[in-house]
């Protein structure tokens, strides 16, 4: 929903919301004046005007004054500011109109210049009255436009307002949020659905207040208000959406927070309860049950660090919680809460941006609140728009209480374990304490010295442990302590007494026993100890000696176990003090050892003085001498052990010491190293550090040595510690973390020098860079600030003359051209600034790198402090010298116009001036001429006096003729009477009697005739009398008239000249300003339009005069012209009398003249009339038989053609038979010659030519047993011909159709001629014939070249170049780089014809006989054809398919798409050719409707040609091209689609009808669209009956479900973070290309992330979303088998990814996060095992997948498809490690064999099981890996997805309407359908489109 952006301009209209006080209020003074106009006429009630019209003698002349006034007044009449006044406005007018409709003045003055005659004024009223009415019906017209939008609008921003107070009033608190959010979505999505449909609305409304602005309605002004002020509404709405999608993502995590927190504290109470009630012990819990105990212990702990992780989480999503609390007015705060803005919002000046932070001061309104925004301005701001940001306290709080749980939790399970182990170590003490205090001297002496040794020693051992675990215990305390070691010290003492005592008592049971009677049958008893007796002398030095030797084997085996004991000497930093610490006390015990030596040498000393006297073997002998020996020995082994022990330590030691000093030199150069996070500017610093980066590897190679020595250490001390013999303690340091610890310290200082080598190079490239930059950078900046000084110097010049000014602008354009001529060193600085930029960057890439693998490497954070990147730098200052060039360029050129301007003002100026002062002379003259007229005027009175006068007098004379006529007939009358008394006279006066009679009676008659003459005469002189004195009347009103204009000129000639003189002086003003600064030029431009509105104004009035002097000269002609009738009259009043009778019956004959003539010119026009129309007849009819004549020549021709060749081939046969009787007839020999000769020279007649029989062989169309026959004469060139009838012609061909309800035969172009065929199944059918070698007149039989049809009108010229084309399927075409020609196949794979195109042509061929070689002319096999390059097993894959995308070709009659061979399945062979016809069903005919369609399948292709290589390719291929714009590409594109129809039957048995576009994946289900009322039944039926096709009936459904044009941006721009496409990011549609305008989108090179992570998470292109997988399904964009397939391939390589973080997370935890479902989890649960391990039943093994597939653990297709995504995804996976392992490694583990690990490493060969949701084609694995986008923060992989797909074959005339959607074409004729991919498109419309790489041109030829 881009349409509507941002705009200053705030008006609105009505009542507005109070959450924007910008738009609070309407501004009026906009519509004000109603265009700018401000009248001082009377207002009516709506605002117009009241006009009373009134017409007097002044309204007659000039043009009608009155009429012009009154068109100035409704053309300056307002427009009212919404629809109540202009509904006043209208009424008002309506009155107005009427008034002037029924102006009685007007008919008044009509009827005047009528009865006068005055044409010329007559028809300017006439033309003035029309043009009022015109004007007047125009306003009324446009008011009503105006009242229509302005309410149309109107609702629009109401329905705007009412989205908006919905939003606006909405608590975003927490007060019942989990209720609210589910809701709070589903409302958002319903209003993001209406917004698109009332988007569409909007669009509407937007094109027809354009329209009406476009075509200058007069208030637009108030429509470009209202649009504006919706235009603000509207995105204003948008902007609250977006801030609505926000809330609806942070609060909803607030809520996941808050319930996951109090769940993850219910489960810890749990956890604590459970440790509490069930581990409970004392002193009294036995043993077994106390290992029990600590077994069970150990295992909970494992439960309860299972809760470690979720509650780690927790604390981390604690600090991005928002504050909801806040929001609560009633919630009190203690300090400041800071805000945060969502979007951008402005107030009066005040404003605030996104992102900004203010502070809440009052939030007591819950639709505003008011803040302190940036610069401590206050304002109120919608709440909606503001979020209170992190962090929040009540969730850190929670996060916090249950970290501070869980850890009272483990130390309760510590305490625990102390407790029992101490219990355990106790029991075990006094188990041992009871047990030696049971010994007695009877038990000792049945033990071997070593049983009862091991007794005191496991004591000792026991109750050390007991010492070590009692430490914290809580049920032992000091007292506790002292008392067990009372009892131990009692039990030890008890010991040595009983050891002391032992060889005494040994010696007393020897001594008894010899006296002893033999031994009675009861059981022995236990001699008893006598009590001692005072002992002797030597019984006491016996004793003491005893002693001594128990404590010194006491002390050995203390020494023993100081030197043997557990040796740990932790990795840290006190790792050589602890070292140091063993070695001091190892050198200890070896004091305590000499020590003991020589306590030992003086013991055996006195001991073998005292055995001096004494046997050999007595008993006290041996053991003395035993005990003797033992303790030598063990001195001897400990003397051994402590040089060994030694050796070690202090190898150890020395090793400790290299790594210190190594990693001293580590750090040191590593802290170097990371304190740089950029390079300088500063060349001087980019050298210096350069060198201080040499002098860091110099001193690493110095100091070399110390990795030798570290290596060196690490091997003594794995030497040492192997000397030690295995029955003793190690040193248990893991010397192969030592050893790791070498070796990463050796990778680190390589790492340094690579680094170092890395940075250098760099360096040196960046200065080289920087300093190219840098000259070129400085250099244009000192041209820039020198062109600006000379551009100030030539504006700072004054301009006082032309002359100046023409030398300035010459100057100035000398500059600008100069200027102009430095923007490509511009555009260079720009580059190299670029490149600059880009080498920066890399270099700070590179060292942050470096650093954060030094933060992972050791785990310490390392602190950043740039602020500011040099790259940003360079490219700021690099956009600051493109800026000043641009504004200079910019000033240079502004000035270059303003001076052309000026100097063209200013010559218009001086010739205005001239013009003034000839218009003042010409007033002069014009005032001379009123004055002289005067005088005539004067002289026209005094001649019109004496006319009057001359008229009495002739009146006069008439009255004395009447006065002789009346005496003549008293003498005629008296001569009568004399004859009648003399009638003697009566014979001589008879002739002269018979004369008078004659005479009388010509008298009497000429009298009549004079009297009548007389008496119109009379009359007319009478009425041109009362004519005159009205033109008299006339011009006295006139004259009055007049003197009134020459006064009023006069005036208006006295204010022209005081305006003259102003305007003089503001000219030579303007011109002083002029050349006193060019800053005023604004000025004096509007100076200059002021005068020139004057100068039009007088021009105006001059022409008013010029009016009124053409009026004058009109007036004097027409009195010279009275003066001159007058005196006419005078002349001819005698002549009146004498021609009245001859006037009279002149004037009667001609009358009956004119009406005779006049009916028979009435009579000859009929007659015309009817001639012509019989002439057309005729002429019709005569084409026609003429077109039938020649129709039957055509005919006839043809047939006596057909007869002649057939003729001419009897005699051909003929001949060739008496050939071959005597051929038979010759001798063998002769026959043998003959045969081979013929053999040379023969062929057959092919397609085009002869084709030699050696061509046929050749083609393995013959073979050696024909070519043998034809050497003996056995077969002839006829039998030839026969035999490969359908390689030399082919078979038939469709030939034409049989048109079944008028019973005859038509070729295919006359059938289209008269509607029975479409223009695309035309041309289909014709091209197949073409292709196959000929067009047939199935009419006539005959076989013709495309040319030959063409003259015979078999085709028509449209058709002709494509046939021609096609033609060449069959004659070859011409290669354009070798000038050879080739076949179909090869033009294919040349890409000189569309492929779509050439597979029908293809299909064509094979279907008539096979593919034809154009070379020789015939027809070949296809494994021949294959030889030869014309064809390949791809294609002929293609061609066998048998699916919907490969059938061409249409059946009219069914509208089913089928392949050319089961459309001539579908013919009839006409009975009298041998022809095969498509019939054309009698539509008249019931048919027989088919019930049942499970799948029907109609597309629309579109073909793009090049109109410079005649190359046909789809729409995409010309867009790549540049061949066609991306909108023209967008509208072709949405014009393609795949109509299909399903059926799907339920399980219960019911069936529902289903249409789909398959290329845009839109459903619709016939059910639903009919309850809905989308269609109704009869549509349904027409369609059932055949009478809709598919697409028609499709397009009924779109039309009224169309989707908008336009979406609504409305993605989620916090997941939506800058992204790198390892492909082009193209935009597929316009919604896409303007949605991309809000978000940044980068491409980056594809080695910045891990190119072997899989797909993470879909990218839904028409709504810029990053969406889970699972989403992308439930959204249609993904089918559910391709959705299967990426999970598996997430959860088969280390588990489902989170998009949301890039967590990997097993299938229970997604299914706890609601990334997938239960159903989903189920599905994915074999993947899974991939990653952890198959686990085999017998030996609880953990398997690969590998091992699984092999040991039929797992289906072999799942199996290697789980292998192919861990391969494609960085290798095999080892279960348990997790570890990935190479194809050779996978190999020697017996995992897989040869085979398959080639088959893994093929990838192009990889399965392709995915549907690609862009482009909706089949793709593997490793292909949408490599198309996927990258997301930069992490690396992630997204799959591009759409709804509509962006690929397909298109077909060559498959071009829909242009004004048609996708799926949608309006207006589509029945039989219309959409061709596959070798298909096409028939409708009645011939649409081309011709495409140029500069221009695009659309031509529509209607089809006759």
């Amino acid at each position: 929903m881009s349409l509507y952006g941002s705009n200053s301009r705030l008006p609105t209209m009505g009542q507005r919301s109070n959450s924007r006080p910008d738009l609070a209020s309407f501004r009026h003074d906009a519509f004000a004046g109603g265009n700018g106009f401000q009248g001082d006429y009377q207002t009516g009630d709506g605002g117009g005007y009241t006009y009373t019209s009134s017409f007097s003698r002044t309204s007659m002349h000039g043009g009608g004054l009155g009429g012009q006034k009154m068109q100035r007044m409704i053309e300056t009449a307002p427009w009212g500011d919404d629809s109540a006044t202009i509904e006043k406005q209208i009424m008002s007018h309506n009155k107005t109109h009427s008034s002037i409709q029924r102006s009685q003045e007007v008919d008044r003055a009509r009827d005047e210049l009528s009865s006068k005659g005055d044409k010329y004024n007559l028809s300017m009223l006439e033309q003035e009255w029309d043009s009022l009415q015109n004007i007047s019906h125009n306003r009324v017209s446009q008011l009503r436009e105006l009242q229509s939008i302005i309410e149309e609008i109107s609702r629009a921003i109401m329905w705007v307002n009412e989205r908006e107070e919905e939003e606006l009033v909405f608590d975003w608190g927490d007060k019942n949020i989990d209720q609210y959010i589910p809701k709070k979505q589903e409302s958002y999505s319903r209003m993001m659905r209406d917004l698109e449909e009332k988007e569409k609305e909007l669009n509407k409304l937007k094109v027809k207040a354009d329209g009406l602005m476009n075509n200058h309605h007069p208030a637009s002004d108030k429509i470009q208000a209202y649009m504006d002020t919706l235009q603000t509404q509207w995105s204003w709405l948008l902007q609250i959406t977006k801030c609505i999608h926000v809330h609806l993502k942070e609060n909803a995590a607030y809520s996941q927070f808050f319930k996951e927190a109090n769940e993850t504290y219910a489960k810890l109470q749990k956890e604590h309860e459970t440790i509490r009630s069930k581990f409970t012990c004392d002193r009294n819990t036995p043993l077994d049950n106390l290992t029990e105990l600590l077994k069970n212990l150990e295992k909970e702990k494992e439960r309860i660090v299972e809760n470690k992780r979720q509650v780690q989480s927790l604390v981390n999503k604690s600090k991005t919680i928002v504050r909801l609390k806040p929001r609560n007015p009633d919630e009190k705060s203690s300090g400041p809460t800071m805000v945060q803005a969502l979007c951008d919002f402005k107030q009066d000046q005040k404003g605030i941006l996104k992102g900004n932070e203010g502070i809440l001061k009052d939030n007591s309104q819950r639709s505003k609140w008011l803040v302190t925004g940036p610069g401590g301005l206050d304002m109120l701001i919608p709440s909606v728009c503001l979020l209170i940001p992190p962090p929040n306290p009540l969730s850190i709080g929670l996060a916090n209480k249950n970290e501070q749980y869980y850890e009272a939790i483990m130390s309760i399970w510590n305490q625990l374990y102390i407790n029992i182990k101490s219990l355990i170590s106790w029991q075990y003490c006094v188990k041992d304490i009871t047990h030696i205090n049971s010994l007695t001297l009877s038990m000792l002496s049945k033990m071997r010295p070593e049983e009862y040794r091991s007794i005191i020693k496991r004591l000792e051992t026991h109750y050390q442990e007991f010492l070590r675990t009692s430490q914290g215990s809580e049920l032992f305390g000091d007292e506790d302590k002292r008392t067990i070691q009372g009892h131990f010290d009692k039990a030890q003492n008890h010991y040595d007494t009983l050891i002391i005592q032992l060889p005494a008592y040994s010696e007393l049971v020897k001594t008894e026993v010899p006296n002893q009677e033999t031994p009675k049958p009861v059981t022995p008893k236990v001699p008893k100890v006598p009590k001692p007796q005072p002992p002797p002398a030597s019984s006491t030095l016996s004793l003491t000696l005893l002693s001594s030797l128990q404590e010194i084997r006491r002390r050995l085996e203390l020494a023993e176990f100081g030197l043997t004991s557990h040796l740990h000497v932790p990795m840290g930093d006190d790792s050589l003090h602890e070292c140091s610490v063993h070695i001091q006390n190892l050198q200890t015990r070896h004091q305590d050892l000499d020590s003991i030596y020589d306590e030992y040498l003086r013991l055996r000393e006195k001991i073998m003085k005292q055995l001096e006297g004494k046997p050999q073997d007595s008993e006290q002998a041996k053991f003395l001498r035993s005990e003797l020996e033992i303790i030598n020995q063990k001195l001897g082994s400990l003397q051994g052990l402590y040089s060994a022990y030694l050796q070690r330590l202090s190898a150890l030691k020395a090793l400790l010491q290299s790594l210190l000093r190594a990693e001293d030199i580590i750090k040191v150069h590593e802290a170097r190293l990371t304190e740089k996070e950029t390079t300088s500017l500063d060349l001087r610093e980019v050298e210096n550090y350069r060198n201080t980066l040499k002098q860091m590897k110099s001193d690493l190679e110095q100091k070399r040595d110390l990795l030798t020595a570290m290596e060196s250490d690490l091997a003594k001390a794995v030497h040492w510690n192997g000397q030690i013999s295995d029955s003793f303690h190690k040193c248990d340091v893991d010397l192969s973390k030592y050893s790791e610890l070498v070796g990463q310290m050796s990778d680190r200082w390589r790492r340094i020098q690579t680094q170092i080598d890395s940075r250098v190079w760099d360096l040196e490239k960046q200065e080289k860079q920087l300093n190219h930059y840098q000259q070129s950078s400085t250099s244009m900046e000192q041209w820039i600030n020198n062109a600006r000084k000379r551009q100030d110097t030539l504006q700072a010049v004054k301009l006082s003359d032309i002359q100046t000014l023409m030398d300035h602008l010459n100057q100035q354009k000398a500059l600008h051209t100069e200027i102009k001529g430095k923007k490509e060193k511009v555009e260079d600085v720009q580059k190299n600034a670029d490149t600059c930029a880009t080498s920066i960057k890399d270099y700070e890439l590179q060292l942050a790198s470096y650093s954060s693998g030094l933060e992972t490497l050791l785990n310490i954070p390392i602190k950043r402090t740039m602020l500011q990147s040099p790259a940003s730098v360079v490219r700021h200052e690099a956009a600051d010298l493109q800026s000043q060039y641009i504004e200079l360029l910019t000033r240079s050129s502004d000035y270059y116009k303003f001076l052309g301007e000026l100097l063209k003002n200013m010559e218009e100026l001086k010739i205005r001036n001239t013009k003034i002062e000839l218009l003042e002379e010409e007033l002069r003259r014009l005032k001379d001429d009123i004055d002289d007229r005067n005088k005539t005027n004067q002289t026209l009175e005094d001649a019109l006096a004496r006319y009057k006068l001359e008229l009495t007098q002739t009146k006069d004379q008439l009255l004395s003729m009447e006065e002789e006529m009346r005496t003549t007939v008293m003498q005629v009358n008296a001569t009568k009477e004399s004859l009648d008394s003399t009638h003697s006279q009566l014979q001589d006066l008879n002739d002269q009697l018979t004369r008078i009679k004659y005479q009388l009676d010509e008298e009497k008659r000429k009298r009549r005739l004079a009297e009548e003459r007389y008496t119109s005469q009379q009359e007319e002189y009478e009425a041109a009398v009362r004519r005159r004195q009205k033109e008299l009347e006339e011009l006295n009103w006139t004259k009055i008239d007049l003197e009134k204009a020459v006064k009023d000129k006069e005036r208006e000639l006295e204010r022209m000249k005081i305006l003259l003189e102003e305007e003089e002086t503001r000219r030579r003003n303007a011109e002083s300003d002029i050349s006193k600064t060019s800053m005023l030029a604004h000025e004096s431009q509007s100076q200059y339009s002021e005068l020139l509105l004057e100068k039009n104004s007088l021009l105006s009035k001059l022409k008013l005069l010029e009016q009124d002097k053409t009026r004058c000269q009109r007036i004097e002609e027409e009195l010279t012209r009275i003066k001159l009738t007058l005196e006419t009259e005078v002349r001819n009043k005698q002549r009146l009398q004498d021609e009245k009778n001859s006037i009279l019956k002149d004037f009667n004959q001609m009358k009956s003249q004119f009406e005779l003539r006049d009916s028979q010119i009435r009579k000859c026009e009929s007659d015309r009339d009817k001639a012509e129309r019989e002439r057309l007849s005729l002429k019709n009819e005569i084409e026609r038989l003429m077109r039938e004549l020649k129709s039957v020549e055509e005919r006839y021709k043809n047939r006596l053609l057909m007869s002649e060749k057939e003729a001419s081939d009897l005699a051909l046969k003929r001949d060739a038979l008496e050939r071959e009787i005597q051929r038979l007839q010759q001798r063998p020999s002769s026959l043998s010659r003959q045969t081979q000769t013929d053999e040379k020279s023969m062929t057959v007649k092919g397609l085009r030519g002869e084709v030699p029989v050696t061509e046929l062989i050749k083609s393995e169309l013959l073979d050696e047993t024909d070519l043998q026959k034809l050497q003996q004469g056995k077969l002839t060139s006829r039998e030839i011909e026969d035999k490969l009838k359908s390689y030399l012609h082919g078979t038939t061909c469709i030939a034409g159709i049989y048109d079944e309800a008028n019973d005859r035969i038509m070729p295919f172009y006359h059938a289209m001629k008269e509607g029975l065929l479409m223009r695309g199944t035309t041309l289909e059918l014709l091209e197949a014939q073409a292709a196959s070698g000929f067009i047939v007149d199935p009419v006539n039989n005959v076989f013709l070249t495309v040319e030959e049809a063409a003259k015979r009108s078999l085709i028509g010229k449209e058709f002709q170049n494509k046939l021609l084309s096609a033609e060449k399927a069959v004659t070859g075409y011409k290669d354009p780089a070798t000038g050879n020609i080739i076949s179909l196949f090869q033009a294919i794979e040349k890409d000189l014809i569309e492929k779509g195109h050439g597979i029908r042509l293809l299909e064509a061929q094979i279907a008539s006989g096979g593919i034809i070689d154009p070379k020789e002319s015939h027809r070949i096999d296809v494994a021949v054809a294959y030889k030869r390059g014309y064809f390949d097993e791809e294609m002929n894959e293609i061609l066998t398919y048998e699916g919907d995308d490969t059938k061409g070709f249409f059946d009219p009659n069914t509208k089913d798409n089928l392949t050319y061979l089961q459309l001539k399945e579908r013919c009839i062979k006409d009975s009298k050719t041998g022809l095969l016809l498509l019939p054309l069903k009698d539509k008249n005919k019931p048919q027989k409707s088919q019930e049942s369609r499970t799948n029907v399948l109609r597309k629309r292709r579109v073909v793009i040609v090049d109109p410079d290589t005649g190359l046909e390719m789809s729409v995409r291929e010309a867009y790549h091209r540049e061949l066609i714009d991306y909108d023209t590409f967008l509208d072709l594109s949405e014009q393609e689609c795949e109509w299909e129809e399903i059926t799907i039957k339920g399980s219960d048995g019911s069936a529902r009808l289903v249409i789909v576009d398959r290329k845009t994946g839109t459903q619709y289900d016939i059910r639903d669209c009919l309850e809905r009322g989308i269609i109704d039944q009869r549509s349904l039926d027409e369609y059932r009956a055949g009478s809709l096709t598919l697409t028609q009936f499709a397009d009924q459904i779109t039309n009224r479900t169309s989707s908008t044009e336009m979406t609504i941006a409305a993605s989620n721009v916090n997941d939506m973070v800058t992204c790198s496409s390892t492909t082009q990011a193209t935009p597929s549609s316009p919604t896409v290309r303007k949605r991309f305008n809000s978000i940044s989108i980068t491409v980056s090179p594809p080695e910045m992330f891990d190119d072997q992570s899989p797909v993470a998470a879909i990218f839904d292109t028409e709504t810029l979303e990053k969406i889970t997988i699972p989403e992308a399904l439930r959204r249609g964009i993904v089918d559910t088998l391709t959705a299967q397939r990426l999970l598996e391939a997430q959860a088969c390589t280390g588990g489902i990814i989170n998009p949301a973080t890039g967590e990997r997370l097993s299938l229970q935890d997604a299914v706890h996060q609601s990334i997938i479902d239960e159903s989903m989890a189920a599905k994915l649960k074999p993947a899974q095992k991939a990653f952890v391990g198959f686990e085999d039943v017998k030996t609880k093994r953990k398997m690969s997948a590998a091992e699984a597939v092999k040991e039929m653990w797992l289906p072999y297709e799942a199996g290697h498809r789980f292998l192919e995504f861990q391969y494609l995804t960085g290798g095999l996976i080892e279960p348990g490690t997790g570890r990935r392992i190479t194809i050779e490694e996978a190999i020697r583990k017996g995992w897989l064999d040869g085979q398959g690990a080639q088959k893994l490493q093929d990838t192009r060969n990889h399965q392709k099981n995915l549907t690609c949701p862009k482009t909706k084609l089949k793709i593997s694995y490793k292909e949408a890996m490599d198309s996927c986008m990258v997301e930069e923060s992490n690396g992630m992989k997204m799959m591009q997805a759409s709804s509509i797909s962006s690929k397909g074959i298109s077909s060559p005339y498959n071009v829909s309407n242009p004004g048609s959607r996708s799926g949608s074409r309006a207006g589509s004729l029945a039989g219309s359908r959409s061709g596959s991919r070798r298909g096409s498109v028939d409708y009645s419309s011939n649409y081309s489109y011709s495409f140029s790489s500069s221009s695009t041109t659309y031509s529509s030829n209607a089809q006759s």
